[in-house]
């Protein structure tokens, strides 16, 4: 692998770099109507659901967003007790049509089999959310875990975050600390995708090299700047390897020296297997059988 051994502009000088982290909605893909459709879902929620007056959710809907990293988690430190799966079920699964929004895209999931290194997804949205964008772009085997809203909620309470009073989210610094304890690589050796200039800002002040996605206009934080994940290839070469290697390879490159199968698709990286980065018991990653703004 050339990663390290003959780095890149990007990569010039700094640590070899291990895990790919990569957000799901705009950036591994790009459709205009989704967001439109969750951001309407949101609204329409908490007005029949929380009992917000309808003048107040634009203006509560784009402060939550801000202040807390999703509407979902301001909503819950503002003192809303909200059915997890239920607001779910209502802003994603149930209100987007997959099969129509979403298309493979055979020629990213090629960019991806090529990069042989592993390759996480991290998301503020749900499991189902992930694993059915996934399913419909053909990407599901490209990525060795998931890190979605309900895993990752229980990796913040094994490490003894308040969930019962709080959501954590990107751009919470946490998420990228213990994200990376759990896949046993320090923040140095992350390369983090997200199309949030703020999320990659966070984790950049921790010391990942960041990719905006979304855009050809670098910006703090940023270390670069794609229009798409297509330009990977020509603005990271470094990265390329022969095609289909990560898939044939699938569990073989998993950064933890020792991962245990369990039932239903899941792996769950034992704390020994995780080296030097701390954290306690071993906590579920999904693998996939088969991020949505303000949400």
């Amino acid at each position: 692998m050339t990663v390290g051994s003959a780095p890149g502009a990007v990569s010039k000088g700094r640590p070899a770099r291990r895990v790919l982290l990569v957000d799901l909605d705009d950036t591994l893909y790009r459709v205009h109507k989704i967001p439109e459709i969750v951001k309407e879902r949101i609204q329409e929620y908490m007005v029949k659901k929380l009992g917000i007056p309808q003048e107040e959710v634009a203006a509560k809907t784009t402060e939550y967003y801000l202040t807390y990293g999703t509407t979902l988690a301001g909503l819950v430190a503002a003192g809303y007790r909200i059915d997890y799966d239920d607001w779910h079920e209502f802003v994603h699964q149930g209100a987007l049509d997959y099969d129509t929004l979403l298309q493979p895209d055979p020629s990213l999931r090629d960019i991806l089999c090529s990069i042989d290194l592993p390759k996480y997804i991290l998301t503020n949205a749900n499991r189902v959310h992930t694993e059915r964008a996934l399913a419909r772009l053909g990407l599901s085997d490209c990525f060795q875990g998931l890190f979605y809203f309900e895993n990752v909620m229980e990796l913040a309470a094994s490490h003894g975050f308040d969930t019962a009073h709080g959501v954590l989210c990107k751009p919470n610094p946490r998420i990228y600390q213990l994200v990376a304890e759990q896949l046993g690589v320090g923040l140095s050796e992350v390369i983090f995708f997200d199309d949030s200039v703020r999320n990659v800002a966070s984790a950049h002040g921790l010391g990942a090299l960041t990719v905006l996605v979304g855009t050809d206009k670098p910006c703090p934080g940023a270390d670069l700047a794609l229009p798409t994940m297509h330009a990977l290839p020509a603005a990271m070469p470094e990265l390329m390897d022969q095609p289909g290697l990560v898939h044939e390879h699938h569990h073989t490159h998993a950064p933890a020296a020792a991962v245990e199968q369990q039932g239903g698709g899941v792996l769950a990286v034992p704390a020994a297997a995780r080296g030097t980065s701390g954290g306690g018991g071993g906590i579920a990653i999904a693998v996939p059988a088969a991020r949505v703004p303000a949400s």
